[in-house]
This record gives C-alpha cells, structure tokens and sequence, in this order.
C-alpha cells in the first residue's frame, strides 16, 4: 500500500463521512449514546479504503438506518389517486423487474454527526427540514455503497443506467415549499485512484410549482398523490408508466426526474457514482400536521431494476429553468440600505464596527461536476451567499446586526432567510426568515418610505429577552458553534415566482452584517 492509501486509510478509522444536510429531527436511526464534541476537517478525497473503514466503524456501534421499523409497514402508503401498489409491484414483476423496497426518511443530521456516522452537516439549512432515500443495494450488486449499515441500507447509491427510482405517496400539508431531488454526491477521479465529494443537484427541482400531482389543475398541490420516477433510461421509464397506468394510477399524477448518463458513471462497480435523493419542505401552515408528516413515511419508495439489460435508450441532458426576468427594481433601494447601515452605525458605535463581506458562497451542480468542487447539495431553487468567517464572544458587548432587503416583500422570492454557520461542521444551528422581518427596520429610519421593504436582526450569544434578536448556542458538536470556532452568516432567497427558480444574482441586493465588539 503507498503512503497515500496508507494516509487515507487512517483517515477512515478515526474520522467518518460527509453527508446530506438536515435540521434534527425524530424518527431517528439506532444511535449510542457518546456525542462527538471533536471538530475536524474531512479529508479532501476518498478511497474504497475509507468506504471499507466507515463501514466497520458502524457496524460497531450497531448503527442501522431503519431502526426498528419495518418497510413492509410502509407499503399500504403507495395506495393513493385510485391506485394499487400492491398490483403496481405484480405488474412490474410481470414484466421482468426485480422490485425492492426503500424508504423516505426524515434525517436527524445533528444526531448523525454528532455519533460520527456522517461527518458535516453540509451547510444544512436550519429553516428547512429534509427527508432522503434509504435504499438496498441492486441485485447482485458485489461493491457495497458508501455509508450502507451491516443491513446493505444506504443512503447514497449506484445505479445501473437502466434501473428505476420510484416514490408513490403524498407531497407535505401545505407549506410555504417543498421539493424532491436527486444529487451526485461523489465523483470517481482515475488519476487519483480516489472519490471527491461533489454533492451536486442534477439540473432542476421537481418543486411546489412545478411538479404533477392530483391537485395540478387547481394549482393546490399540497397533500396530493404523486409519482416520482427517477431514471437515466427512457424506455425503463415508459414500461414503469404503464405498470403504473395498469394499477389504477392517473398519467396526470406522473414525474420523471431524469439523471443524465452522459454525465455520470453509472453502473454498480466501485469507480461508479454514488447519489443520493433529497426531498426539501419550509414552513408548514400547521405546525402538528408537519411534525406528523415528518415523524412518517409519506409514500412507498421503490428500486427497480430489469433482470435482463436491454441496449440503454438514454435521456438527454434536461433544459434548465431560466434564473431572473430583467426585474433590477431592488437595486432602488440601495441608497435607503446605505440609510440603514449609517443608522446602525450611529445606535451601536462605528468606532468598534467591522463588515464582513458578503458574496456568492455556492454555485450549481453542474460547475461543480466540470470543477471537482463541492456544493453542498445546493438547489437551483434558491441563491446562496454568506460573509467572510469571524468569531462571535460570550459577551454582551459583541454581536452582529444583520440587515438587508426583505426579497419576500420586493417580490423577488417566496421564502428568504439567514442562518449562522460554524465553518468547519458546515452546521447552520440557528436561522430567522421573512416572517420575522416585517417591520423590524422601522425602529432604525422611522418614517422612510423604504423602511417596508427592510430588515433587521441582532444576532448574539445571549439576547436577554430581545424579541428580535438570535442566539447561538456554543454546544458542543453540531448543536452549537464554539466560541473560539470561526463562524459565518449564510442566506438564501427562494423560488421566484415567475420563473419556478431561484432568484438572478444580478436581480437581488445583497444582504450585509455589521460586527460590533472585537474584530
């Protein structure tokens, strides 16, 4: 072995691997009780070495993505919009597949970082839970998945190019958005004989907006039966379809997600592309219909697969959504922003006031794929800036003030927010969002006619009792950012609603943060 496995290897039995991002939640895997309080850095690459060690370190803490539960309980979840799962699976069986069953699990990412199961928390946002496929392995599949438990489970996966993804069930209680997704998580390297993490989005959303379901014609599509076919292979998904149409289920309830196979490498051996699918949900309207949505398991998930390969009818690259319209009307209120900011300045004191810069902090998955460079698990759906890094004391002589445009109350976006990161977890452990902004900047430029379209938010170790004010906590491991760690503010602006995709950078002004106390 040369020293760079050797290297590797090491790495793998004293530090885990990096994973989807998600808010902490219940319903969670079979988990030990000693919390991680170790921050490290991950390595940059990764080999079958690593994947082998990870795996052994989760065998021996009894780590297994389903718990306790049982897939068989979840089945009956596949009968909605007239159809019959159980005739749905016959019919594919009926026609040469092999058909397994998944799941669609809520991800307490705090808990699996915190054990060491998964690594970073990829820059999740805390505004927004996630749900993510767990998946057995294909058939006769020899090379184990990354992150797969002593039960073959994973959540990420290879695939054949001719193999199906499918999820039938209902979309979330009304809410302000959802989405579904698939993602590749890592890319194969030759040269370096080793993965990198990409974590990339394939293309567009099937998001609130744009996705069939049973509530389509009415625009209603919250609570609605859907189906969800996730495939690089067209005819694989017609013979799906049809299975579907003859169970009872509507066409008009019908998606398919398309991954491109002239972009990944697909196929089951170990140089192959690992994904991994992410269904994103923010703000339900009622708050006990979205905890029981996310404590369950809203539809029935399948991988399918043919026991005889056929030649690959492959789909082409899909046509992106279009980000901006030309609306610049933001950038109106760049003098009432400058406003603000020297009213700030002048309530808190200039003399002991720095700016952290904000910019873009990720681009999209397909630079990523071109770059070798990971992003997180970004959307299209939305932009995403941060500041440059800074720490934040235990003392109430310094805290950040966060101010901006409300993009909701321009109309350049559905849902925006801002979050603190703790640079080396990625951890977003506390955020606030468009609903909490209203009015706030009002205090700061009374009577501005602008004052509307503003923000304002103090940001704190200890708020002692102000309404608009958030604190971060310094737990230790993900729940927290220490006081000595670097940190940094991320915000994001959802779905245009014009365009069905995140607002053009060149249409929003960008939010800004103000640090008084020590530099």
């Amino acid at each position: 072995m040369n020293n760079k496995k050797l290297i590797y290897l090491v790495l793998a039995l004293c530090v885990p691997l990096l994973v989807v991002g998600a808010t902490a939640l219940s319903e969670s895997p079979v988990l030990t009780e000693t919390p991680n309080t170790t921050i490290s850095a991950p390595p940059e690459v990764y080999t079958p070495q690593v994947f082998g060690a990870h795996r052994q370190y989760m065998a021996s803490i009894n780590f297994t993505w389903l718990g306790n539960k049982s897939l068989n309980e979840t089945l009956e979840k596949g009968n909605v919009g007239g159809g019959d799962v159980n005739v749905f699976k016959a019919a594919l069986e009926q026609d040469g597949f092999i058909v397994q069953q998944g799941t669609l699990k809520t991800i307490p990412i705090f808990d699996l970082v915190n054990e060491r199961v998964l690594y970073s928390c990829n820059g999740n946002n805390p505004s927004a839970p996630y749900k993510a496929y767990i998946l057995p392995p294909a058939p006769n599949q020899s090379v184990p998945n990354p992150l797969a438990d002593e039960t073959n489970m994973s959540i990420l996966y290879r695939l054949r190019p001719d193999e199906a993804l499918v999820l039938i069930g209902k979309t979330p209680p009304n809410c302000t958005y959802f989405s579904y997704q698939s993602f590749e998580y890592y890319q194969f390297y030759p040269i370096e004989e080793a993965f990198r993490k990409i974590f990339a989005n394939v293309g567009d959303t099937l998001n609130h907006l744009t996705i069939n379901t049973e509530g389509t014609s009415e625009r209603e599509p919250f609570g609605c039966a859907t189906i969800i076919v996730t495939s690089a292979d067209r005819g694989t998904d017609q013979r799906v379809r049809a299975a579907a149409v003859s169970a009872g289920y509507s066409p008009a309830i019908m998606n398919t997600e398309v991954l491109p196979s002239s972009i990944f490498r697909m196929g089951l051996e170990m140089e192959c592309d690992p994904f991994l699918f992410l269904h994103r949900i923010a703000f339900f309207t009622d708050a006990q219909a979205g905890n029981a949505y996310m404590n369950s398991n809203p539809g029935v998930v399948f991988r399918i697969t043919p026991k005889a390969q056929a030649e690959h009818d492959p789909y082409k690259v899909q046509e992106l959504r279009v980000r901006g319209t030309g609306n610049t009307s933001e950038f109106e209120l760049m003098g009432a922003l400058n406003d603000l900011r020297q009213a700030l300045l002048e309530r808190f004191g200039a003399d002991n006031a720095t700016e952290p810069v904000t910019s873009v902090w990720l681009t999209e998955g397909y630079d990523a794929i071109q770059r070798g460079v990971d992003v997180l698990g970004v959307t299209r759906d939305t932009t995403y800036l941060n500041t440059t890094p800074f720490t934040l004391a235990d003392d109430p002589n310094e805290f950040l003030i966060v101010y901006g445009v409300n993009h909701v109350a321009t109309g350049k976006a559905i849902y925006s927010s801002f979050g603190v990161y703790g640079t080396t977890l990625a951890n977003g452990v506390a955020a606030v969002d468009n609903q909490q902004f209203v009015s706030t900047a009002e205090e700061y430029i009374p009577g501005h006619p602008a004052a509307k379209y503003l923000y304002v938010w103090k940001v704190a170790r200890q708020c002692n009792g102000d309404p608009h004010c958030l604190k971060v906590p310094s737990t230790p491991g993900a729940y927290g950012v220490g006081l000595d760690e670097q940190a940094f503010v991320a915000f994001r602006a959802y779905v245009d609603p014009p365009t069905k995709v995140g607002p053009a950078y060149s249409e929003i002004v960008y939010d800004r943060v103000i640090k008084f106390g020590i530099p």
